[in-house]
């Protein structure tokens, strides 16, 4: 679909099978062509700056390919002959176009196939996956979402009670450094936070109008090496790790790919960055550091622009400030207790809290609060969450440490050797043994041989 539809390039898929009883292997499988081009990220460091920039309007312009086909309903697009294979019942996609004569008779759209719906004992339970269809009320942020073959009810309410019932039946208390170094973290901690999200779960939804709520296909997570190109002429010959995939709003969709984020802050408004006054006084390194930086949120600008003129109907909601907001509590919740994600999903809801007045009117009330306790060992968690990260920057600035932990088989060795070193300059920085006790169980970059 996404080469004959989207004209986006994937590799070729040259054998698959979704049931494992009555294949040769014994398992669900897909075997593909490998990927023509050359790997992105082993070259991006390299390429003129005009390069970088047209591989980001290539990006761009698959985008403006996603959103031209709208589909109505949520979930992930399997073969009509498989889907009715694993579940004895297959409709044919519905969707509107901008092109005509599409033809999509083949397909038929599924539950989701995100892992953590289905992994830790969740494909025992009967959760609510999909697929599902918005049904719009007019006037107001309420869609309410239509379970195919069940009553309405909130699709964002449904997630979370996806997730209690697997804390509730799975999860065991652990430890939580970033929040104490003696007690244990207890599920209902987990619980007791779920519950806010359900009060305010109503809200986190698009707005009343077609666009908001129509279904698009999206790439799930795009970094650059998910992305090959040609070394000559660097045009994109395959995009790849589609798997999860999924037709969905295009409210929870948007957003700016991790391939081309900015992960500092980006200046609002049409700025051009510039270079400080004093960057020739600076030191070389620093000089290398701000240049960095510089290049990054450019190209994270130009990705924010190239979005504005090439695919209007994103940006209609990555310009938006008060759609991540929204959305974020949607996107952590799912899996939110093996994610190790109950901080960012309280950080997000106290957000919500807090800015409450900014999104809705005064006549609309908070459904959630947080008392001065909870909001203060939220603060001190925080505390501990920063230093980690500024820490990490610090080292990822001087280029010691990946920036996001994934590096080539051949420099992981010196990798790994870094992060002993750098752990051990951490470790060192400490007061006391109860700070080099901490730093040591909040040093990301964990490992069970590591004798430090």
């Amino acid at each position: 679909m996404l080469r004959d539809v989207f004209n986006i390039p994937v590799p070729r898929v040259l054998s698959w099978s979704c049931d494992a009883a009555n294949n040769p292997i014994q398992a669900e499988h897909i075997l593909e062509e490998k990927a023509p081009g050359s790997r992105l990220g082993a070259l991006w460091i390299s390429l003129p700056w005009k390069t970088k920039l047209a591989i980001v309007e290539q990006v761009v312009d698959f985008d403006c390919s996603l959103t031209a086909v709208q589909f109505n309903t949520h979930g992930c697009i399997y073969f009509k002959e498989d889907l009715r294979r694993l579940t004895s019942k297959s409709d044919t996609v519905q969707f509107t176009a901008d092109r005509q004569g599409l033809n999509l008779d083949q397909y038929a759209m599924g539950p989701l196939a995100k892992a953590e719906l289905w992994a830790s004992g969740r494909e025992q339970m009967n959760l609510d996956r999909g697929p599902c269809r918005f049904t719009i009320k007019r006037g107001g942020w309420r869609p309410m979402l239509m379970s195919l073959g069940r009553e309405p009810q909130s699709y964002t309410r449904e997630l979370g009670a996806n997730e209690t019932a697997w804390i509730k039946r799975f999860a065991k208390p652990r430890m939580n450094y970033f929040r104490s170094m003696e007690d244990l973290e207890p599920p209902e901690d987990a619980l007791q936070l779920l519950a806010k999200y359900e009060r305010v779960a109503p809200v986190l939804v698009p707005p009343a109008n077609e666009s908001a709520s129509a279904n698009v296909l999206w790439h799930p997570d795009l970094h650059l090496d998910n992305v090959f190109v040609d070394p000559v002429s660097y045009e994109i010959t395959s995009v790849v790790d589609w798997q999860s995939a999924a037709a969905a709003p295009l409210f929870y969709q948007s957003g700016g790919y991790r391939a081309f984020r900015h992960y500092k802050s980006v200046r609002e408004g049409w700025v051009v960055p510039e270079k400080p006054d004093n960057f020739d006084a600076l030191p070389p390194d620093e000089q290398k550091r701000v240049d960095r930086d510089l290049e990054s949120e450019i190209i994270h600008k130009y990705y924010e622009f190239q979005t504005l003129k090439r695919a209007p109907r994103h940006w209609k909601y990555l310009q938006q400030p008060m759609v991540p907001m929204l959305r974020k509590p949607v996107w952590l919740v799912t899996g939110v207790w093996e994610n190790g994600d109950l901080f960012f999903l309280r950080d997000a809801l106290i957000t919500l809290f807090t800015r409450w007045n900014e999104i809705f009117t005064e006549n609309t009330p908070c459904p959630i609060t947080f008392s001065a306790e909870e909001l203060k060992q939220h603060a001190r968690e925080q505390e501990n969450v920063d230093g980690v990260g500024k820490m990490l920057s610090l080292f990822q600035d001087q280029g010691v440490l990946p920036a996001d932990g994934m590096v080539q088989p051949t420099d992981y060795q010196t990798a790994v050797e870094n992060c002993r070193k750098y752990k051990q300059i951490l470790l060192d920085a400490a007061q006391n043994q109860y700070e080099r006790d901490l730093y040591s169980n909040l040093w990301p970059y964990q490992d069970i041989s590591d004798e430090i």
